[in-house]
């Protein structure tokens, strides 16, 4: 029981108001209730989760405002939560805490929890307004992942991670409409992967950095490489790791995980070529991933796989192979693709077997609309380019294919590429929606 944890301090009275007769006070959140969905009780463990959570977070270094906040807790059969902001009298902005009741009783702790993170979230950019304008999905990841750090339910973050790696292709730049999309909701909460994955690579600290660089741009739509650059991280080398990283779900206790990432395609057979379902199109900073089956492979053979993409943005392109398929496995080796003008080759060298190999693409773009592209993959002998060991994976090792020259890539992408041409896709927003923003 957390009760313990209220401390006997009280704050004064939220300058928001409180529209019930019924409350109780705490250290920095005053909790007031519906008689007809909650009771005293409730109320009171609410109290104490949200004054438990507060403290943790600012354990870890996240700061937020001194002022008190209000929790309520009000009847609903569709939403699980909402932190919004209220202006005050005097002007001041302070978020507003509501906790609907459809399945109150079950999941208090970590329905608390999360909203309080969205408090600590405004803290850098004042409204709810901005905060969803220039980042909706981090804002839904980022609390996804500290909430863990307060109520210790991994169960939680597995369920929303999920949601991640079932839909990779997604674009990442998600807006307030995805929140009334339920596959594009789903998504905005398992960007917690993401999070995780700067916890365990770059630790808890470069998450807040993330909030600190994006206070100078509130109110105006975010792109992640920008915020990632902006913490003093090298992008590409950041998302070429994160790319192998989220392919098999290598983090630490990955191998938890029920649910591997997406796979476009598994390769049973050499040489082979292919594309993506239209509706799989990668979108801006989503992932597309092809998986060469580890007997493909043959002793003194190098894995040859050339790319075709849509030339108007950038991509980024990787071969790695990895001790098994994910969830949890072990990234062993990283060659990156060069790319240019949407056209690209890379060698795997010595795919011999004892190995599951991977393509993984993506688009550089904040963008949501969808991307074609079109690969082919041979085995080839004699090639030699370098490969990046796995315990320093994506910090450059550039391949250009090695002896496999440009003219035989043009023709082996000609072999294997769809009777009609990759399309060039542009201004095609497909989730545009109105919608109100509600955490779900």
């Amino acid at each position: 029981m957390l009760f313990s944890l209220v401390l006997t301090a009280v704050a004064a009275p939220p300058c928001t108001g409180l529209t019930s007769d019924t409350y109780v006070e705490g250290a920095h959140f005053w909790v007031q209730w519906d008689e007809t969905v909650a009771d005293e009780a409730e109320a009171l463990q609410v109290l104490a989760w949200a004054e438990h959570a507060r403290s943790v977070y600012t354990g870890l270094g996240w700061p937020i405002t001194d002022e008190t906040i209000a929790i309520r807790i009000e009847a609903s059969t569709s939403v699980r939560g909402q932190c919004s902001t209220a202006e005050c009298d005097d002007g001041r902005i302070i978020p507003v805490i509501t906790l609907y009741s459809d399945d109150f009783g079950r999941t208090y702790e970590n329905m608390t929890s999360h909203e309080v993170v969205h408090a600590f979230e405004y803290y850098h950019t004042e409204t709810f307004a901005k905060t969803i304008t220039s980042w909706a999905w981090w804002t839904e990841g980022t609390a996804t992942w500290l909430t863990t750090h307060a109520d210790g339910d991994l169960e939680e973050w597995r369920r929303d991670s999920r949601d991640y790696f079932e839909y990779p292709w997604i674009g990442l730049h998600q807006t307030p409409l995805a929140y009334v999309d339920p596959q594009l909701s789903d998504f905005l909460y398992g960007t917690a992967f993401i999070a995780q994955y700067i916890e365990d690579r770059h630790g808890v600290g470069k998450v807040l950095e993330t909030w600190e660089y994006g206070a100078e741009y509130a109110g105006t739509p975010i792109y992640f490489p920008d915020a990632i650059e902006g913490v003093g991280l090298d992008w590409e080398d950041f998302w070429y790791d994160f790319m192998a990283t989220a392919a098999v779900i290598d983090i630490p206790y990955g191998d938890d995980l029920a649910t591997g990432t997406f796979i476009e395609k598994n390769v049973r057979q050499l040489p082979a070529g292919g594309s993506p379902k239209d509706a799989r199109q990668p979108q801006g900073l989503g992932l597309s991933i092809v998986h060469f089956k580890s007997d493909l492979g043959e002793e003194g053979m190098d894995l040859v796989v050339s790319f075709e993409g849509d030339p108007s943005v950038e991509w980024l392109g990787l071969l790695m192979v990895a001790d098994q398929m994910g969830p949890g496995s072990s990234v062993r080796d990283v060659v990156r693709m060069e790319i240019s003008e949407g056209v690209g080759v890379a060698s795997l060298p010595d795919f011999d077997g004892s190995a599951e190999a991977f393509l993984v693409v993506s688009p550089m773009e904040m963008s949501l609309d969808p991307h074609d592209y079109a690969w082919s993959a041979e085995l080839s002998s004699g090639s030699d380019v370098g490969r990046k060991n796995g315990e320093d994976r994506g910090c450059g090792c550039d391949s250009t294919g090695g002896t496999l020259g440009w003219m035989a890539l043009l023709v082996a992408m000609s072999a294997s590429r769809r009777q009609h041409a990759v399309r060039h896709c542009g201004g095609n927003p497909r989730y545009s929606r109105s919608t109100s923003a509600l955490d779900s």
